[in-house]
């Protein structure tokens, strides 16, 4: 296996199932560390779940998830472990603990050459964090909340961050923050996986763009690509 083989979160072939209901047929696609890939679609196409997918957070799934060159499997704790972690779109802090104690209870080590992230490292490039960082997290404005869960994952050092629609319904400072964020996780090399409403974040930041519809993936091109034609990806964003 080459070495950059070993360096990716991969899909193959994925299914995924809640109840008696198939949201995902089939679906493939690689994210690989130092990258940001895009999944794009209109709501309710099966964009959240896919994330949930690679944490085992949906009934039922069939197909393969391979993380740097082994399987991805078995109980969600134990896919987190294996370096995997995820933002969801609900913004979930530890509203009864400090800025602080919320970043200092994910904090880990890098396992491997990632370059580690540190609580100094959020406070620098969440100044609006450093100055609440004796704050109840609970008090916190959305946009503040969201700062901090992109934080404490990237304190956790992952291999890989998955973003659920991370600037929804956020004013413009703060979704220039995450776009900071993500160009950060980036140059420290973790993989990103990024579902994203906003066409023009997402095409400021990616390198890759998948366009999810109806549990199936419908389009794949590299950054170049969709530079030179955004109105192909535009396209498939789009309500007729």
């Amino acid at each position: 296996m080459s070495e950059s083989a070993s360096r990716e979160l991969k899909l193959n072939d994925v299914t995924a199932s809640y109840g008696s209901s198939r949201i995902l047929h089939g679906v493939s696609m690689c994210v690989r560390r130092g990258e940001v890939g895009c999944l794009l679609g209109l709501n309710g196409m099966g964009k959240t779940t896919t994330l949930r997918a690679i944490l085992g957070l949906v009934d039922r799934q069939e197909g393969q998830i391979v993380c740097d060159g082994r399987p991805l499997n078995g109980p969600t704790h134990r896919r987190a472990r294996a370096g995997v972690t995820l933002v969801p779109e609900d913004r979930k802090v530890f509203s009864g603990l400090s800025v602080r104690e919320n970043l200092e209870v994910a904090r880990q080590r890098p396992s491997d050459d990632v370059a580690a992230f540190t609580i100094d490292d959020a406070t620098r490039l969440f100044p609006r964090l450093a100055e609440r960082m004796d704050q109840l997290a609970g008090t916190l404005s959305g946009g503040e909340q969201q700062m901090l869960v992109v934080a404490r994952a990237m304190v956790a050092n992952p291999r890989y961050i998955l973003l659920d629609e991370p600037t929804e319904g956020l004013a413009p400072n703060y979704v220039e923050a995450i776009h900071d964020a993500i160009v950060e996780m980036r140059a420290r090399g973790f993989g990103v996986l990024l579902v994203e409403q906003s066409l023009a974040l997402a095409t400021a930041v990616g390198d890759h763009f998948q366009v999810i519809e109806s549990g199936h993936i419908v389009y794949s091109e590299p950054r170049e690509r969709v530079l030179a034609e955004p109105a192909a990806l535009e396209k498939r964003l789009t309500v007729e």
